[in-house]
């Protein structure tokens, strides 16, 4: 009878830890089950109405300010030309019209700052929830790989099963190891059979001992394990795959057989079954990753950028990299012996940079409509001109910037940065119509009080008697 072969399996549990707002991005993203990319932007408008009355206040005092500009142009213009080339003499006249008209340089500082900060944490957040999914997605293909294999492990129960003891042979040598005393060193192998409780798994321990003891030797039952350092191994039962009655199963082992014909060194019988039940366990893998991979639209995994040169399954390095920053180790062997049917998914593109350019356009629009909302201070707080100058950089650079970041990091945090520029772009719209319609209703006030100050007292009380009579009429 052919004994049971050893293969290893890889059972992990968790994906490392989160900070409170990647729990938060985590659960508003899960309520949403398979769409993912709906739930980011809901995440999305949720955070930014939180923020919404640091930025309604922020953009109010902006766009006063830009308003109140407006209304000291002739005279900044004409301070332009008076000190075109003394900026330190400008600053203090301007300062002194700042002054007379209320305008504040710093009341819109401390929310961007504010805001600055909060997007900072997000970026920190979707950063670690990215690494988290792709290293919870390749735990759970793990877990489907084994949970596959262990249908094949043979049902010995629990009790203990002690080998003989053989003379103990390093790799690579002919003669048996002796101890001090020149005896020669025996190995005796224990393997217990565990049934655990999460998912039923069955394993199986091995521990090794090496000894001399005569007594040791003659009684193996009486060997003290305790302490005895173990390795972790598991067993399929050879015998009973290859002798299956399921025709399917053996159509699988002869396909195998036929597959490894000409090698070099022949295949075993038992080296046949190992393959096949390995295929099990890949294929239980590769339907795990198929349910429950996590795309958007033409992105194949959103936790990953959206280009052509990003593949939706990593390569081993890569992925190490994030495992080990969600503390989750995994060898080279385990990563591809568990993606082994995964192949075109690690060579073909995750995305076309579409979220890219779009991340860079909405943040043009974004610059753009800044830039409009304060031309007058774009335009009159230095002498000669150059504010408007570095605005228009500030229209190029802050989309590159966008679209490095893009770049960098995944398409689900471009997608966030989308949608934040674009509910950005709607808010300054409509705070800069309100403001815009505050400040129109203060001007006209001002204007009738100046009018009213202007003309006669009797002449005021005149209009406002024909005013009477023609509103009668």
């Amino acid at each position: 009878m052919l004994n049971a072969t050893s293969i290893e399996l890889f059972f992990i549990d968790g994906a490392g830890g989160l900070n409170w707002l990647g729990q938060a991005v985590r659960w508003i993203i899960e309520l949403f089950g398979s769409y993912v990319g709906l739930g980011i932007i809901v995440f999305t408008i949720v955070l930014k109405l939180i923020t919404l009355p640091l930025d309604i206040y922020s953009k109010s005092k902006m766009r006063k300010n830009s308003l109140k500009m407006e209304k000291m142009r002739p005279q900044l213009e004409k301070l332009q030309k008076q000190y075109q080339n003394d900026q330190q003499a400008y600053n203090m006249k301007m300062m002194e019209l700042y002054k007379k008209n209320g305008y504040s340089m710093f009341g819109a500082c401390l929310p961007m700052i504010v805001t600055l900060v909060i997007f900072f944490f997000v970026l920190g957040a979707f950063t670690s929830y990215s690494q988290y999914s792709n290293v919870r997605v390749y735990n759970g293909m793990a877990n489907a790989y084994s949970e596959a294999i262990v249908a094949y492990a043979p049902e010995t129960g629990s009790t203990p099963v002690i080998s003989e003891p053989v003379p103990y042979i390093r790799d690579g040598e002919s003669e048996p190891q002796k101890d001090e005393d020149g005896n020669v060193i025996y190995l005796i192998t224990r393997t217990v059979q565990y049934y655990g409780e999460e998912n039923f798994v069955s394993y199986t321990q091995v521990q090794n001992l090496y000894t001399s003891d005569a007594a040791e030797i003659a009684d193996p039952s009486s060997v003290d394990w305790n302490g005895v350092e173990a390795a972790t191994s598991y067993y399929i039962q050879t015998e009973a795959v290859l002798s299956s009655s399921d025709e399917n199963v053996q159509a699988a082992l002869q396909a195998i057989r036929d597959a490894h014909a000409g090698d070099e060194e022949p295949w075993t019988e038992e080296m046949v079954a190992e393959e096949f039940v390995k295929q099990r366990g890949r294929d239980a893998a590769e339907d795990y990753y198929d349910n429950n991979k996590e795309g958007f639209l033409w992105v194949k995994n959103i936790w990953l950028s959206d280009t052509s040169y990003t593949h939706p399954v990593q390569g081993y390095s890569d992925f190490r990299s994030s495992a080990s920053k969600v503390n989750v180790e995994i060898t080279e062997d385990f990563y591809e012996e568990v993606t082994a049917n995964l192949s075109y998914e690690k060579g073909t593109a995750n995305g076309y940079f579409i979220l890219i350019v779009i991340s860079i356009g909405s943040m043009f629009l974004s610059q753009f409509i800044v830039s409009k909302s304060n031309k007058a201070q774009n335009e009159l707080q230095t002498a000669d001109g150059r504010g408007k100058k570095t605005q228009k950089v500030m229209m190029i650079v802050m989309p590159i910037i966008f679209g490095i970041f893009a770049f960098m990091y995944s398409a689900a945090f471009s997608i966030y940065m989308i949608t934040s520029s674009l509910f950005g772009v709607l808010s300054t719209v409509l705070i800069n119509l309100v403001i815009d319609s505050k400040f129109k209703k203060i001007e006209e006030k001002e204007i009738q009080e100046k009018y009213n100050k202007r003309i006669p007292r009797s002449a005021q009380q005149s209009a406002d008697k024909n005013a009477k009579k023609d509103k009668k009429k």
